[in-house]
């Protein structure tokens, strides 16, 4: 009668090692030992042309600018193109090129 209630205790206590076990697994398999991988990095362009569709608005000392669906802002400037508010610099990667025209145009007008 001891060895009836031995095996089945026996089979649980396998059972549930292997179960523990199998989390382990999943996680390395899906996203190796470095764990999950980093957020993709999101930049936003310094220099708009506008175009048709742009809702584009006043200030009150009479500069026009466009405020972006992701709440960025920018200010018109030549060429009827707008430019990236300067609160906004740090928070982006750009391009060589895109951002040296953006630092041209805010070193004259500051």
């Amino acid at each position: 009668m001891k060895k009836i209630w031995f095996v089945p205790a026996a089979l649980i206590v396998g059972l549930i090692t292997l179960a523990s076990c199998s989390s382990g697994r999943y996680y390395e398999r899906d996203y190796g030992y470095g764990g999950p991988p980093p957020p993709p990095r999101t930049s936003v362009s310094l220099i708009l042309s506008a175009g048709p569709g742009y809702p584009v608005s006043r200030y009150s000392d009479g500069r026009y600018y466009y405020r972006a669906p992701n709440g960025y802002i920018y200010w018109r400037g030549y060429g009827n193109r707008y430019y990236l508010d300067r609160r906004y610099m740090n928070r982006g990667y750009y391009s060589s090129p895109q951002y040296n025209d953006w630092r041209r145009y805010h070193g004259r007008h500051r």
